[in-house]
């Protein structure tokens, strides 16, 4: 039976320094050389993701942007982009302007990654701009105003980093676009504030892994996650694995519950697996 493992990053993968372990990527390359089929579906972009995967030999495509993006990544190539109609992007907008809430609008103009910004309104979004803004993956684009975006950016994506109910406003008016998917939970990397994107209603990482089918064959799904947009991969999965720090929903959903983000428990259960079937 070939078994297809997907991982979530933040929280999953990665340990509290944002990154993998020397441990995991032995672990990981180790299986990957032994032809164990591992790919990575999260919510970041190719423009951190790429840095992030360096040393994991993965030869898979990866599921970007939790699902907006289907990515190849040793070709630096979109395979596939589903990115918002203007009509809607345009009532989002309307909805950021409406609370008088600047935000972070991911578009793609000429398969170049651009995010165009007005300002920052506390410091986890400041943050959010400076663990990113120097990637040659990526280009951030300062305007006065949104208008200033051209018709030919597809966008992609809306995030804003703010206090809980500053978001949860917001959260609530874009939950009523029935053409929107909207994530809003804890940013596990600024106590005390809350992160939120948006996107189209034709991706999610359920829907990205389907799509990935067609790349890479396999019989069985086994995914591992941490937080509530891993709820669609969980939902088409043949096994499902929330690490010990996921959210609680997510481990209700769970087949089981493994270690910690910070243990390296993907890379150590993925490798006890395959130990098990050999020994099968």
């Amino acid at each position: 039976m070939k078994t297809l493992y997907v991982s979530d990053l933040d929280g999953t993968l990665l340990n509290k320094d944002q990154q993998i372990s020397k441990d995991s990527i032995r672990i990981l390359n180790e299986l990957i050389e032994e032809g164990v089929r591992f790919t990575v579906a999260t919510a970041r972009t190719p423009a951190t993701v790429v840095p992030i995967l360096d040393e994991v030999n993965i030869d898979l495509p990866v599921a970007l942007m939790n699902g907006v993006l289907i990515y190849d990544i040793n070709k630096k190539e979109y395979i596939e982009i589903n990115h918002i109609e203007k009509s809607i992007a345009d009532k989002v907008i309307k909805v950021f302007e409406s609370k008088a809430k600047d935000m972070f609008i991911y578009g793609i103009e000429n398969e170049r990654l651009n995010v165009y910004y007005k300002g920052f309104s506390n410091e986890s979004e400041q943050k959010y701009y400076e663990e990113r803004c120097n990637s040659p993956l990526k280009t951030f684009v300062k305007i006065k105003s949104y208008d200033e975006i051209s018709s030919d950016v597809r966008i992609i994506n809306f995030v804003i980093i703010d206090e809980y109910e500053n978001v949860k406003t917001i959260y609530d008016e874009l939950f009523k676009i029935k053409e929107m998917t909207v994530n809003f939970y804890e940013d596990i990397y600024s106590e005390g504030h809350y992160f939120l994107d948006a996107y189209t209603s034709k991706a999610s990482k359920g829907l990205a892994i389907k799509e990935l089918s067609k790349y890479i064959s396999h019989d069985k799904l086994v995914c591992f996650g941490d937080n509530v947009n891993d709820i669609p991969m969980f939902e088409v999965a043949d096994e499902c694995y929330a690490v010990e720090n996921a959210a609680e929903s997510l481990k209700q959903m769970a087949t089981k519950v493994i270690g910690n983000n910070n243990n390296d428990a993907v890379a150590e259960f993925i490798k006890e697996q395959e130990t098990v079937s050999k020994s099968n």
